[in-house]
């Protein structure tokens, strides 16, 4: 399913037209959250350096776990990578463990295969902020959230993976062939952490407040399974998805026999959480406790990276850009470019957005659509997926937030900003050890156009987004859908 984020704007944005309105954004006090104050653990962390050993990494957890597994997702595909890494997930729970899965709803109907794992004895699966729509697919999605857009609006978005209360994995990517490479139709680049310490606890206290909230329902309330033959439908589901892939199971298996010895790096951490009165309010909690978190560094930082997949101005305006520029601070952005980006709608408001971020002096890279990256077994369509901003090469932001309007103001989310020069390093060549391959450098030469270049190739257009696009994005930016994207 690699087009989901595709289909989740095309329900908002088809809501949006038969609603006549666009959402507006809700007025923020200025000292909002000002109060808030974070707390500082000490940790150790290691960037998971490919997409294989990241599924490689979360296989090798599930095989030791003795005693319990936490997790969280926006998304959880019914492919090889998705049902092979459930399967894992029910044998551990065979030999006792306790496992907790939390899944947003939104791309959850009538998935009898995932619903078949809670009734295992120790596995219990819960929706967030369920619709009420099931076998109707997403003409029922699009009548149900019609019917009840202020509540359904809300999505959560975090990402969470956490064995035993001594491992956790943080970062951006969903469960899928397309998050670990191994999909031969697109495939996203992204990074994950695996942390050891106390900081895990703060997050454990998070996932248990989600857990215990009304925003929460078990899968079987909502998707019905009889249980003629145990596990019959999620059986189906799996052997489907096994024929045929010999050559991924082959490589998924040597990646987890090749698992080294992880070599951390101590930190100092501080997890930033969201708050789940923003489905009452849609207020921007987690945006604001972060800035409120990153005011000094940033009012005194030389450089600054910022890394996200939607670059998306919220009411036309870049703030904290505007402020870093406005001091000479040297402002690196790597995004998606417009022809890999995996929305149809982001790029109509993106194609405007880089020339007004070009005039600010911000030095741009491109994520190419079909990016040559070393981290895909599979080399088909790529899209840009990471969020991260890395302040002076010494503080670091991990986490689920793509720093846009819906993540501020209606997606549940959080994040860990590190303190740590070698970690923020680290980083750093993990997002750009392969830029003169995956990424276009995007500047205006000397006539003062813009041009995209990449080793001796220049371009003086959009890579590979032309003028079939032209009418389409005309549409998308009259719908002033900023907002819900």
């Amino acid at each position: 399913m690699i087009l989901q984020p595709v289909r989740v704007y095309f329900l908002m944005v088809f809501v949006s037209l038969a609603m006549g309105c666009a959402a507006s954004f809700p007025e923020v006090e200025n000292d909002f959250e000002q109060n808030w104050q974070p707390t500082e653990f000490k940790a150790s962390a290691y960037v998971i350096p490919t997409a294989p050993e990241a599924l490689a990494r979360r296989i090798a957890l599930v095989r030791q776990a003795r005693s319990n597994i936490d997790m969280t997702y926006f998304s959880w595909d019914k492919d090889l990578v998705g049902l092979l890494l459930l399967q894992e997930i029910k044998l551990a729970a065979d030999r006792g463990v306790k496992v907790r899965l939390t899944l947003d709803d939104l791309l959850v109907f009538d998935e009898k295969w995932l619903a078949d794992l809670d009734h295992h004895s120790n596995i219990e699966i819960r929706l967030f902020n369920p619709f009420s729509s099931r076998k109707t697919g997403w003409l029922g999605r699009v009548v149900d959230f019609a019917g009840n857009r202020s509540a359904l609006d809300h999505r959560l978005h975090e990402k969470y993976f956490n064995v035993d209360q001594t491992w956790m994995i943080l970062g951006g990517r969903n469960i899928g062939n397309a998050y670990f490479g191994y999909s031969t139709e697109a495939n996203f680049f992204d990074m994950d952490v695996l942390f050891e310490g106390d900081i895990l606890n703060a997050f454990a206290q998070n996932y248990q407040m989600l857990w215990d909230s009304e925003l929460l329902s078990p899968i079987s309330a909502v998707v019905a399974t009889k249980q003629k033959r145990r596990y019959a439908h999620f059986s189906k589901a799996l052997n489907r998805a096994l024929m045929g892939g010999d050559e991924v199971l082959k490589a998924i298996d040597l990646s987890v026999q090749q698992l080294q010895e992880v070599t951390y790096t101590a930190i100092t951490a501080v997890p930033v959480f969201d708050s789940v009165e923003k489905l009452d309010d849609s207020q921007p909690y987690f945006r604001s406790r972060l800035e409120h978190l990153l005011s000094e560094p940033l009012d005194t930082a030389e450089q600054v990276t910022i890394s996200t997949p939607y670059v998306i101005p919220t009411r036309g305006e870049f703030k904290v850009i505007d402020a870093l520029t406005k001091r000479s601070v040297e402002v690196e952005l790597l995004t998606n470019s417009s022809s890999s980006n995996d929305s149809a709608f982001v790029p109509a408001t993106y194609e405007q957005s880089r020339e007004a971020l070009l005039d600010k002096g911000v030095h741009i890279l491109e994520y190419k659509d079909r990016a040559l990256n070393d981290d895909h077994y599979f080399h088909a369509d790529t899209y840009y997926h990471n969020k991260t901003v890395i302040l002076d090469n010494k503080l670091t932001y991990i986490g689920s937030s793509n720093f846009d309007p819906r993540s501020d103001f209606l997606n549940i989310e959080f994040g860990v900003v590190i303190d740590s020069a070698s970690f923020a390093r680290d980083v750093e060549h993990y997002l750009k050890r392969q830029q003169d391959q995956v990424f276009w450098k995007v500047s205006r030469n000397d006539d003062g156009n813009t041009q995209w270049v990449s080793g001796d190739q220049v371009e003086l257009k959009s890579p590979n987004y032309g003028v079939i696009h032209t009418l389409p994005d005309w549409v998308f930016r009259k719908l002033s859908i900023e907002l819900e994207l």
